[in-house]
């Protein structure tokens, strides 16, 4: 299964198996569009996918009905079991903590919202939330070049 930045609405649907629920950007939760102001990422509309059972997608971000950024999350319970093993070529996984974080990836610039940390490594397209010093979820997105 390819989830691909780039893609189009219409391949994510085929690839997943269903379209997702639209969410406009105002109805969106603040943490998200945080993440996108934090990173640059200009998108249009969101497409949530809270429920798939296989795969941690919980938003996907379009601009101009293309894929622009996706979030994957543990939170739902239901995502505990198949986030184990998920993470990075680098080898960050979920609930890794923020010593790992900077042990792989190095120093990043810092934010915090809603009682959530999120560390942005821009030039490698990478956004990490964490909670209680955990990454809970991972943005993905085209590498933005200073």
């Amino acid at each position: 299964m390819d989830v691909k930045l780039g893609a189009d609405w219409d391949q994510i649907e085929w690839e997943l198996g269903f379209k997702g629920e639209m969410v406009e950007k105002e109805n969106e939760d603040m943490a998200a569009n945080h993440v996108a102001e934090l990173t640059n990422i200009s998108y249009d509309f969101i497409v949530s996918y809270q429920h798939l059972m296989w795969l941690p997608i919980s938003e996907l971000y379009f601009k101009d009905n293309k894929l622009c950024m996706l979030r994957l999350s543990s939170y739902p319970e239901y995502n505990q079991m198949i986030c184990g093993d998920l993470g990075t070529l680098e080898g960050l996984n979920f609930w890794d903590n923020s010593e790992k974080v900077m042990g792989i990836y190095g120093p990043f610039d810092s934010d915090n919202v809603s009682g959530k940390s999120y560390y942005i490594y821009s030039e490698k397209g990478l956004a990490l939330e964490m909670t209680d010093n955990e990454v809970r979820a991972m943005f993905i997105f085209q590498p933005q070049m200073e």
